[in-house]
C-alpha cells in the first residue's frame, strides 16, 4: 500500500480510527481526541497537491476554511476545533457529525414532502444567515456540503472556498464554487456576496422538491412553470412555492433576496398551512384494511382485480371530470399520469386525492366517486356498493381512504383500544424526526389522538414520510 493509499495510526494529537471520506482535496479521518475522549474529523490534503506548483496557495485556502468556519459556531455548521500541521501536511480537527450527506439522500430517489424540504432548506439558510453576519460567504452551497442527521438537525460543512471579507485571496475572475448550484454572476467570475448563497439554495430547495435541478438553459418562467407537473405536491403548495422560488432564482442579485432571513420568513409562511397538506401519502388504517378484506370476500372471487393497462377511456374521464373541480385544467394530466401507477379504483383514486389542497375538498372528491357509481362502473359488481356499507350507511371508501370525519361504526373496534402512553409518543417523534424533521413531535402528537390502537399509530405516524421504502424503515425501527 503506497503511502498515500494508508491510513495513519495518528494526526498530530488524535488517534485515527477509518477513513471517513475522500475528495478531489483531500481525505477526511474519523479520529479521537483521548485527552478529552471526543470524536473528530480530521481532514487533511492530498500530498500531491502540496508538491504542486499550486500547493502554498492551496495551503493557505485550507488555513482560511479552517478560519471562516471557525467564526461561525451555530447548531446548522460544522465546528471546527483546530488546525495546524503534521509531517509538514496542514489539518483540519472538526466536529464529527454522524449522519448521511444531502447528495446521498437525494440520489436514493428520496421523495420529499414540501413541510420537509422547507425545513431542511429554513435550517441551511439559518446557517448562513450565522455566517453572512460574521463576514462568511460559502460560495459552495450543494447537496454534498449538506449533512442530515438522524434528530432532524441539518449541519453545512466545507467552508473551503468560502471568501471572508478580510481576504484578498479570490478576486473577480475567477470562478470557485459548484457550477451545478452556482450564480449566474458567480459562473461569470464576477465578485460574489451573501446573495449568491441565497442563489444556491434556491437551486438546491427546487432539487428537494422536485428531484432535480433548474435546467440552466430554460428561462426563469420556463424553470417555475415546470413545478406544474410534479405530482407529489398540491395545487395550493405550488401556488404556495412558485413567488419564493422566482423570487430566490433572479438572475440579478439586487433583485432576488437580499438576506437569509428573508428568505426564511417567506418560508415559514408556508408552515403556516395545515400541516395535512405537506403529506404526501395518505394513511390506510389496519382497521379499513380488514374491511375492506371483508368486503373483497363477499363479492365474486373470479374476477381480478383490474390492471392500470386496462383502464377505459370512460372511467378516466369520469375522473378527470370529477378531480377538475378541484384542481383545474391540470386534472387532466393527473388522471393520464396516475393511472399508470395503480391497478385498482381505490388506488387511482388515492394517488388522485393527493392532489387537492384541503381535507375537507378530499373527503368530498372520495365522496363524489363513491356515490357517482364510478367503482360499482369500473369492476363490474353491484354488489361492492352494499358489501363496503358500514352500519350506519357509510360506505367503507371513507375508511379506505382514511377520512377524518368519516365515523367508523364497528363494534370490534372499541374492544381493540388500546391506551397510547406518552413513552409511545415519544419514541414515534424521536424516531419519525430523522425523516421529516422538527415537524415530528407535533405530527406524532397529532396522529396518536386518532388513533385507536398502537400499531394503528405507527402506520399514522409512517403516513408522514414521503418515501415508502423509509416508511417500512420507520416501522422497522419503531418494532426493533
Amino acid at each position: 500500500m503506497s503511502k498515500q493509499q494508508a491510513v495513519p495510526t495518528r494526526i498530530a494529537k488524535y488517534d485515527i480510527e477509518k477513513v471517513l471520506g475522500k475528495g478531489a482535496m483531500g481525505i477526511v479521518y474519523k479520529g479521537l481526541d483521548a485527552q478529552i475522549e471526543r470524536h473528530v474529523a480530521v481532514k487533511v490534503l492530498h500530498t500531491h497537491l502540496l508538491e504542486g506548483d499550486l500547493g502554498d496557495d492551496l495551503t493557505v485556502r485550507f488555513q482560511q476554511e479552517a478560519k471562516a468556519a471557525a467564526r461561525c459556531l451555530h447548531p446548522n455548521i460544522v465546528s471546527v476545533f483546530d488546525f495546524g500541521f503534521h509531517d509538514d501536511r496542514p489539518y483540519i480537527a472538526m466536529e464529527y457529525v454522524d449522519g448521511i450527506e444531502l447528495k446521498a439522500q437525494l440520489q436514493s430517489d428520496s421523495q420529499y414532502s414540501l413541510a420537509v424540504a422547507a425545513d431542511i432548506t429554513i435550517q441551511i439558510l439559518q446557517a448562513l444567515e450565522h455566517a453572512h453576519s460574521k463576514g462568511v460567504v460559502h460560495r459552495d452551497i450543494k447537496p454534498a456540503n449538506i449533512i442530515l442527521l438522524e434528530n432532524g438537525k441539518v449541519k453545512v460543512s466545507d467552508f473551503g472556498v468560502a471568501r471572508l471579507d478580510t481576504s484578498d485571496l479570490t478576486s473577480t475572475g475567477f470562478m470557485v464554487g459548484t457550477p451545478n448550484y452556482m450564480s449566474p454572476e458567480g459562473l461569470q467570475g464576477l465578485q460574489v456576496d451573501q446573495r449568491s448563497d441565497l442563489y444556491s439554495v434556491g437551486v438546491l430547495f427546487y432539487e428537494l422538491l422536485t428531484q432535480q435541478r433548474p435546467v440552466r438553459g430554460l428561462s426563469l418562467n420556463e424553470t417555475i412553470d415546470s413545478l406544474d407537473v410534479h405530482g407529489h405536491l398540491s395545487v395550493q403548495s405550488i401556488n404556495s412555492i412558485k413567488p419564493i422560488l422566482r423570487k430566490a432564482l433572479q438572475p440579478l442579485a439586487e433583485t432576488r433576496f437580499q438576506s437569509a432571513s428573508d428568505f426564511i420568513k417567506k418560508l415559514r409562511c408556508i408552515d403556516d398551512m395545515e400541516l395535512a397538506d405537506a403529506k404526501t401519502s395518505f394513511y390506510i388504517s389496519p382497521t379499513a384494511k380488514t374491511i375492506v378484506a371483508s368486503a373483497a370476500a363477499s363479492t365474486s372471487p373470479s374476477k381480478p382485480e383490474t390492471s392500470a393497462s386496462v383502464w377505459n377511456a370512460d372511467t378516466l374521464g369520469s375522473l378527470e371530470q370529477t378531480l377538475a373541480k378541484y384542481v383545474g385544467p391540470m386534472a387532466h394530466y393527473l388522471v393520464k399520469k396516475s393511472s399508470k401507477k395503480s391497478q385498482t379504483m381505490e388506488g387511482l383514486s388515492q394517488i388522485l386525492a393527493q392532489h387537492i389542497p384541503t381535507e375537507q375538498e378530499r373527503q368530498e372528491f372520495i365522496q363524489n366517486l363513491t356515490s357517482s357509481g364510478i367503482y360499482r362502473a369500473h369492476t363490474g359488481n353491484d354488489s361492492i356498493s352494499t358489501a363496503n356499507t358500514t352500519s350506519d350507511g357509510r360506505t367503507s371508501a371513507s375508511l379506505i381512504f382514511g377520512l377524518e370525519n368519516a365515523p367508523i361504526a364497528s363494534p370490534a373496534l372499541s374492544q381493540k383500544t388500546t391506551i397510547i402512553s406518552a413513552d409511545d409518543i415519544k419514541k414515534v417523534a424521536e424516531t419519525l424526526t430523522f425523516y421529516i424533521g422538527p415537524l415530528a413531535s407535533r405530527l406524532a402528537k397529532r396522529d396518536a389522538k386518532k388513533s385507536v390502537t398502537l400499531e394503528d399509530f405507527h402506520l399514522r405516524a409512517a403516513g408522514n414520510i414521503p418515501n415508502k421504502a423509509e416508511q417500512q424503515e420507520f416501522l422497522k425501527k419503531l418494532h426493533a
